[in-house]
């Protein structure tokens, strides 16, 4: 009996968790203002993440100094046609609204200069075809944690 049961759990658990998945997704797909905040950091690593229709999204590793923060920034695109750009190394101070254990950037400050990258309501000011479910600019599979704690 107890056998059963524990198998009967097991299957159980295979069904929810991709609709468990899905609805943690569907929760963290806007901009939360209320969640906003500030951090500031060097940039350890930017990452490119690359959409079936081949839009890339700029993702930031930052170490603030009490431990790294991944930063969903928006399209490459969007980032060079503001003529910005971010290399490791780079000091950055960011607003922006922490979203499971990451944050989609609003404003990116560095040497003086400012990128926005959402309106005031977190809304994108690029014209993205999705939002993605990150809030990056492009959709693509929820990213592993790697350097986050």
């Amino acid at each position: 009996m107890t056998r059963r049961m524990c198998i009967s759990v097991f299957v159980l658990s295979l069904f929810a968790a991709p609709i468990v998945a899905q609805s943690i997704a569907a929760e963290s797909s806007r901009y939360d203002r209320a969640a906003e905040t500030s951090i500031a950091g060097t940039i350890v690593g930017v990452d490119p993440y690359a959409a079936a229709d081949g839009t890339i999204g700029v993702h930031l590793e930052v170490n603030t100094g009490r431990g790294f923060v991944t930063v969903h920034v928006g399209p490459a695109s969007y980032i060079g046609q503001q003529n910005f750009f971010f290399l490791k190394d780079d000091r950055v101070s960011i607003v922006g609204a922490r979203a499971a254990s990451s944050v989609w950037a609003r404003a990116i400050m560095k040497d003086g200069a400012t990128l926005l990258l959402r309106n005031e309501d977190g809304t994108p000011r690029w014209m993205p075809a999705s939002d993605g479910t990150d809030g990056c600019g492009v959709s693509h599979p929820p990213l592993a944690v790697t350097t986050e704690r």
